[in-house]
């Protein structure tokens, strides 16, 4: 068991953090075949007379202390809840809250929804996965559960990337990291064949590759390559580029080139650039490597192919 005095986190420094985190409430995001959802993400600091009666949601509600300490009863059984500790609630859950001993609490809680997608193929590995990660949360015990400091540092980087104004997707990816820290802390997850850090290890690197496509197609138009995109998914060229082939089926490279020609073709077709602008607006620093780039690609030079789009158009 962790010592309540092993996590020392002063949160109030971060308290006007969190209203950053509202851009991403009540946005869905799919990761693997779930759809994920944020319902609410919450600075908490409430005095000895904090009482919430008895009560149940239609989501799920985590609740993590940084300073004093609560009672919550769930399902009959009050626990008290200490700094460095947190608990999960599945929806439906009968559950209330009180203050006692003449002191209130500091801490957050989250509140999510999460699902299958529709249709699902259960015969996938991300179908099996996602249904067992949901089983896993809709089946934790609604008891006080130990941080070994993951949780809380992640949610602090959550803040962080708040505070640097981040794209909505980062956050949310952020945001499901903690979700599946939470369940592997609570220790509930229901695996197959393959071990629950496998299956921690493939979500993670499934956000991974979404927030490496997500940060292309923000900057394809810039002077940005392989190391570029590495550094903002904090993760060695290499690696990067191992994983990304493995996962997409193309190197980074070639997925740069792909976004960056598709958006050439539509300004082809849709604007009068000449290919000099276009050339550029897409990221190339020559027309001449663009021009190969296309043809290469497409079968004939930029020029001939708006004329073909204008012919067909006549």
């Amino acid at each position: 068991m962790m010592d309540e005095h092993t996590i020392k986190i002063d949160l109030s420094h971060y308290k006007d953090d969190f209203k950053q985190l509202n851009k991403i409430w009540y946005k869905d995001i799919s990761v693997n075949a779930m759809r994920l959802r944020v319902l609410g993400i919450h600075y908490m600091d409430n005095g000895p007379e904090w009482t919430i009666t008895q009560h149940k949601h239609s989501f799920f509600e985590c609740h993590y202390v940084t300073k004093d300490h609560v009672y919550t009863t769930a399902n009959g059984i009050q626990h008290k809840v200490t700094p460095g500790q947190f608990y999960l609630l599945a929806p439906g859950v009968i559950h209330g809250h009180c203050q006692k001993d003449r002191i209130g609490h500091v801490g957050f809680s989250l509140r999510f929804e999460i699902a299958l997608q529709k249709p699902l193929d259960s015969h996938q590995l991300h179908g099996i996965q996602s249904k067992q990660m949901i089983d896993s949360l809709m089946h934790i015990t609604p008891e006080p559960y130990d941080d070994d400091g993951s949780i809380i540092n992640m949610m602090l980087q959550l803040l962080e990337l708040g505070k640097k104004e981040s794209s909505p997707l980062e956050l949310q990816l952020a945001f499901f990291q903690i979700i599946i820290k939470l369940v592997c802390s609570c220790n509930r997850y229901l695996v197959d064949t393959h071990s629950d850090t496998a299956l921690n290890k493939n979500m993670i690197y499934n956000n991974i590759i979404l927030t490496t496509i997500q940060f292309i197609e923000d900057n394809y138009y810039q002077d940005i390559d392989v190391k570029d995109v590495a550094n903002c998914v904090h993760l060695s060229y290499s690696h990067l580029s191992r994983l990304f082939k493995s996962w997409v089926g193309e190197t980074v490279s070639q997925y740069i080139k792909k976004v960056r020609l598709n958006r050439a073709i539509y300004l082809l077709k849709c604007t009068q650039q000449d290919i000099t602008s276009i050339a550029r607006d897409v990221g190339y620093n020559s027309a001449y490597y663009f021009s190969n780039d296309f043809k290469k690609n497409m079968g004939v030079s930029p020029g001939n192919y708006r004329k073909t789009i204008s012919g067909l158009s006549e």
